[in-house]
Protein backbone atom coordinates (compact mmCIF):
# COMPACT_ATOMS: atom_id res chain seq x y z
CA UNK A 1 0.00 0.00 0.00
CA UNK A 2 3.04 2.38 0.97
CA UNK A 3 4.53 1.50 -2.27
CA UNK A 4 2.03 2.23 -4.45
CA UNK A 5 1.39 6.07 -2.85
CA UNK A 6 5.11 6.26 -3.14
CA UNK A 7 4.67 5.33 -6.90
CA UNK A 8 1.80 7.54 -7.60
CA UNK A 9 3.61 10.64 -5.89
CA UNK A 10 6.88 9.82 -8.04
CA UNK A 11 4.67 9.98 -11.10
CA UNK A 12 3.18 13.40 -9.88
CA UNK A 13 6.32 14.89 -9.43
CA UNK A 14 6.98 13.66 -12.95
CA UNK A 15 4.30 14.92 -14.50
CA UNK A 16 4.70 18.36 -13.08
CA UNK A 17 8.90 18.80 -14.04
CA UNK A 18 7.72 17.42 -17.47
CA UNK A 19 4.89 20.33 -17.33
CA UNK A 20 7.63 23.18 -15.78
CA UNK A 21 9.92 21.81 -18.76
CA UNK A 22 7.03 22.17 -21.25
CA UNK A 23 6.68 25.58 -19.95
CA UNK A 24 9.75 26.64 -20.32
CA UNK A 25 9.95 25.59 -23.47
CA UNK A 26 6.79 27.69 -24.30
CA UNK A 27 8.03 30.31 -22.38
CA UNK A 28 11.32 30.82 -24.03
CA UNK A 29 9.76 30.55 -27.71
CA UNK A 30 7.27 33.34 -27.16
CA UNK A 31 10.26 35.45 -25.55
CA UNK A 32 12.30 34.91 -28.63
CA UNK A 33 9.16 35.54 -31.26
CA UNK A 34 8.64 38.96 -29.17
CA UNK A 35 11.51 40.41 -29.50
CA UNK A 36 12.13 39.63 -32.75
CA UNK A 37 8.17 41.50 -33.46
CA UNK A 38 9.18 44.06 -31.45
CA UNK A 39 12.65 45.21 -33.73
CA UNK A 40 10.78 44.40 -36.48
CA UNK A 41 8.36 47.02 -35.74
CA UNK A 42 11.20 49.89 -34.38
CA UNK A 43 12.23 49.10 -37.80
CA UNK A 44 9.22 49.52 -39.60
CA UNK A 45 8.56 53.07 -37.52
CA UNK A 46 11.40 54.37 -38.86
CA UNK A 47 11.03 53.47 -42.22
CA UNK A 48 7.86 54.61 -42.22
CA UNK A 49 9.00 58.18 -40.84
CA UNK A 50 11.39 58.53 -43.40
CA UNK A 51 9.01 57.95 -45.98
CA UNK A 52 6.81 60.45 -44.11
CA UNK A 53 9.82 62.86 -44.20
CA UNK A 54 10.32 62.45 -48.00
CA UNK A 55 6.94 63.45 -49.02
CA UNK A 56 7.40 66.44 -46.28
CA UNK A 57 9.95 67.70 -48.20
CA UNK A 58 8.43 67.38 -51.78
CA UNK A 59 5.46 68.93 -50.43
CA UNK A 60 8.08 71.64 -49.22
CA UNK A 61 6.63 71.66 -45.46
CA UNK A 62 10.27 70.92 -44.75
CA UNK A 63 13.55 71.70 -46.30
CA UNK A 64 16.07 69.57 -46.90
CA UNK A 65 19.00 70.82 -44.67
CA UNK A 66 21.03 70.12 -41.18
CA UNK A 67 17.53 70.04 -39.55
CA UNK A 68 16.71 67.04 -41.60
CA UNK A 69 19.85 64.99 -42.00
CA UNK A 70 20.38 64.72 -38.19
CA UNK A 71 16.90 62.78 -37.49
CA UNK A 72 17.22 60.67 -40.91
CA UNK A 73 20.45 59.78 -39.74
CA UNK A 74 18.97 59.05 -36.36
CA UNK A 75 16.27 56.96 -37.94
CA UNK A 76 18.73 55.10 -40.13
CA UNK A 77 20.78 54.00 -36.94
CA UNK A 78 17.35 52.73 -35.57
CA UNK A 79 16.74 50.61 -38.70
CA UNK A 80 20.13 49.32 -38.60
CA UNK A 81 20.69 48.57 -34.84
CA UNK A 82 16.76 46.77 -34.81
CA UNK A 83 18.48 44.50 -38.32
CA UNK A 84 21.51 43.36 -36.13
CA UNK A 85 19.67 42.26 -33.46
CA UNK A 86 17.49 40.47 -35.32
CA UNK A 87 20.62 38.76 -37.12
CA UNK A 88 22.32 38.15 -34.33
CA UNK A 89 19.03 36.56 -32.75
CA UNK A 90 18.95 34.23 -35.15
CA UNK A 91 22.37 32.98 -35.69
CA UNK A 92 22.90 32.84 -31.73
CA UNK A 93 19.83 30.27 -32.15
CA UNK A 94 21.25 28.57 -35.34
CA UNK A 95 24.17 28.25 -33.38
CA UNK A 96 22.02 26.53 -30.54
CA UNK A 97 22.29 29.24 -27.79
CA UNK A 98 18.70 30.37 -25.84
CA UNK A 99 17.03 33.54 -25.67
CA UNK A 100 18.38 33.96 -21.95
CA UNK A 101 21.49 33.35 -22.99
CA UNK A 102 21.72 36.68 -25.02
CA UNK A 103 19.48 38.84 -23.75
CA UNK A 104 22.09 41.24 -22.73
CA UNK A 105 22.76 41.92 -25.88
CA UNK A 106 19.71 41.52 -28.19
CA UNK A 107 18.35 44.26 -24.92
CA UNK A 108 21.44 46.90 -25.33
CA UNK A 109 20.47 46.44 -29.51
CA UNK A 110 16.79 46.87 -28.47
CA UNK A 111 17.18 49.89 -26.45
CA UNK A 112 19.64 51.46 -28.87
CA UNK A 113 17.26 50.83 -31.87
CA UNK A 114 13.91 52.99 -29.23
CA UNK A 115 16.72 55.67 -28.77
CA UNK A 116 17.40 56.15 -32.14
CA UNK A 117 14.05 56.62 -32.95
CA UNK A 118 12.62 58.73 -30.23
CA UNK A 119 15.61 60.75 -31.12
CA UNK A 120 15.23 61.35 -34.63
CA UNK A 121 11.20 61.99 -34.08
CA UNK A 122 12.29 64.46 -31.13
CA UNK A 123 14.29 66.32 -33.35
CA UNK A 124 12.87 66.25 -36.75
CA UNK A 125 9.23 67.99 -34.31
CA UNK A 126 11.62 70.57 -33.51
CA UNK A 127 12.32 71.66 -36.96
CA UNK A 128 8.88 72.24 -37.18
CA UNK A 129 8.97 74.85 -34.64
Amino acid sequence: MEESIQVEDNKDIIEKSKSVENNKIQNETLTTELHFELLKQYAWLSSAIIGAVVILIQLKILTFGSNVYIPLGCFCFSILNSLIAQDYIVESLTKGKTIYDISTKVYILRNLSIFGLGLGAGLLTNSFT
